[in-house]
């Protein structure tokens, strides 16, 4: 299997970006991938290409958008980013911009993070974000652009947060109950939404947003 493939990657450092670009520097389908961050994380991977930038002017870095795939990682709480506006500059209008430049510079597929419940219509202020983000990056990027819905995610984050840990007990306890319709809402570990992030993106599937539960499925039966 030769490398001829380049991607970009936002969000190299959270969670699930984190696991992600593990997975792009195994594959050997990729021969280049571009990580873009605020400040340098000086990778030593000869794989790697990393791009400082700037989200509030990402036109000015049009050029690292001439690839095949972008993924995007990108996520805050609204508690982390500090009032509701900072919160929607993370998770909506950086998004959107991505996937607009992508557009316009050739991206054959983007991929990104939403959230179980995203709905643009919703009374819900964070599912009303994730939803419009869906809504505007469908809207506005690549014609094969995808959602993947994650429940709450399991996994070693840097940063300690006690309402997750708490419902990340709960629902590795209570898993048993969630079945049928219910599937969907149990949690999933970091290393399967990238798992499955990865496989859309190379399948370049009809469906367009994925809940946790066939996130899940895809990675289990991929890798």
């Amino acid at each position: 299997m030769s490398p001829n493939k380049t991607a970009l990657l936002f969000g190299a450092t959270g969670l699930v970006g984190t696991k992600l670009l593990e997975l792009l520097l195994e594959d050997e389908r990729y021969e280049k991938i571009r990580v873009a961050n605020r400040k340098s994380k000086n990778y030593s991977n000869t794989k790697i290409e990393e791009v400082i930038v700037d989200f509030s002017a990402l036109e000015k870095h049009a050029d690292c958008f001439k690839v095949d795939h972008v993924f995007i990682c990108l996520g805050t709480t609204i508690k982390k980013a500090g009032s509701k506006p900072a919160f929607e500059k993370v998770d909506l209008e950086y998004p959107t911009e991505i996937a607009k430049l992508s557009k316009h510079n050739g991206v054959k597929q983007l991929v990104h993070i939403s959230a179980m419940g995203a709905n643009s219509t919703s009374s819900n202020f964070y599912a009303k974000t994730k939803g419009s983000a869906e809504k505007l990056i469908w809207e506005n990027g690549p014609e094969n652009s995808y959602a993947v819905r994650p429940s709450m995610l399991f996994g070693d984050r840097n940063e300690f947060r006690l309402g997750e840990k708490i419902g990340i007990f709960f629902m590795k306890n209570l898993k048993f109950l969630m079945q049928g319709g219910l599937k969907k809402y149990r949690g999933i570990y970091d290393a399967e939404v990238a798992e499955a992030m990865l496989f859309i993106a190379n399948a370049g599937p009809k469906q367009k947003s994925f809940d946790s539960d066939e996130l899940k499925a895809i990675a289990t039966s991929n890798f």
